[in-house]
């Protein structure tokens, strides 16, 4: 009776490189089914195979997007006017004040004299048509001017001519006030420009958008264990290898028993 041989074990090796390259076959499988081509109103995108990794063996893929004339058109007309409104920006920035604002220049004082001086020339005649009313009435009634009736209608004479011309102060240094504003609302309009100016300019830049193709979900091909295979297809076969070599050894054990019989 033959005893046969033991199965012999599988190379450890061997079984890792035989798993690893159906790990690589069916990871480029899942790649290949995830690299779906597109095409819509606004292009296209297409997946080529460009080379192999020189390493790994891996498959190097590229996708290439193309636009539909039109938007590709619209795109180029977009970054053109971006490429001006950069420049335009650049130049904005060369203009910025380099100084803080400063209104002390602002200087009023002429404003104010000619408005004093102003109302004066149109007082003068009411304060001279005033005091001559003023004698005519006192001369009408023989009080002298510088008698004590006389001096005291002098004094009110005075007092109003005071209170007219410091009226005309007041008017006239509310004329520089109003001056000095819009002086100084003028230099800070000035001042400002250049940042509004740039402030413009960077509310109209925008970035150049892509159109959106659809997101396409990958597919997974589940990975094939053959490495578990291997070993399982060894033990069984050295299950079948010991209980033949256990049969083999109760056939021996029978034939001596019976020969011991027949002794």
């Amino acid at each position: 009776m033959s005893k046969g041989k033991a199965p012999k074990s599988p190379d450890p090796f061997k079984v890792a490189q035989a798993q690893t390259q159906t790990n690589r076959d069916t990871a480029a499988y899942n790649a290949a089914l995830g690299r779906v081509n597109q095409s819509n109103a606004f292009g296209s995108i297409d997946w080529n195979q460009t080379g192999t990794d020189p390493t790994t063996g891996a498959p190097i893929w590229s996708s290439t997007e193309t636009l539909s004339p039109q938007l590709q058109s619209l795109l180029n007309s977009q970054i053109g006017n971006q490429t001006g409104i950069a420049s335009a920006i650049s130049g904005a920035l060369g203009q910025l004040p380099t100084t803080p604002f400063d209104p002390s220049s602002i200087n009023t004082d002429n404003v104010r004299d000619a408005s004093y001086n102003r109302q004066v020339t149109q007082l003068t005649p009411q304060f001279q048509e005033g005091f001559t009313q003023l004698q005519g009435m006192l001369s009408d009634r023989g009080i002298p001017l510088g008698s004590e009736i006389g001096t005291g209608e002098l004094n009110r004479y005075d007092t109003a001519k005071n209170t007219a011309l410091t009226q005309a102060s007041r008017q006239a240094e509310l004329d520089a006030g109003a001056e000095q504003s819009r002086q100084f609302n003028q230099m800070l309009q000035q001042y400002q420009m250049p940042f509004n100016q740039l402030s413009q300019l960077l509310g109209g830049s925008q970035a150049v958008g892509n159109p959106q193709f659809q997101n396409v979900a990958m597919p997974q091909s589940a990975n094939t264990d053959i490495g578990s295979g291997i070993w399982q297809d060894y033990q069984n076969k050295m299950n079948q290898y010991n209980q033949n070599q256990s049969n083999m050894m109760s056939g021996l054990l029978g034939i001596g028993k019976l020969g011991l019989g027949l002794l």
